[in-house]
């Protein structure tokens, strides 16, 4: 399954019997086996923290303004 260009949504993890994937915007449903290739092929960007200078890698935006430190825990504006 592919995204449209138009969708902005972001992939939730749906636990059950089994694994599922879908997206919170089309409701586009993707196999688990599917799901690194479709990762893969979202747009994402990199952004610098302010706090602890470490880069976190941002999949499904191709550009932030804020973001939680997935290193530090801690907010950032840009």
């Amino acid at each position: 399954m592919d995204f449209g260009a138009d969708c902005c949504g972001c992939l939730v993890e749906i636990v059950g019997e089994a694994a599922e994937y879908s997206c919170n915007e089309c409701g586009a449903v993707i196999a688990p086996v599917d799901v690194q290739r479709v990762v893969m092929e979202m747009e994402s960007c990199e952004a610098t923290c302010t706090h602890c200078g470490k880069i976190n890698h941002i999949d499904g935006f191709s550009e932030v303004c804020a973001f939680t430190c997935g290193h530090c825990g801690k907010g950032v504006g840009l």
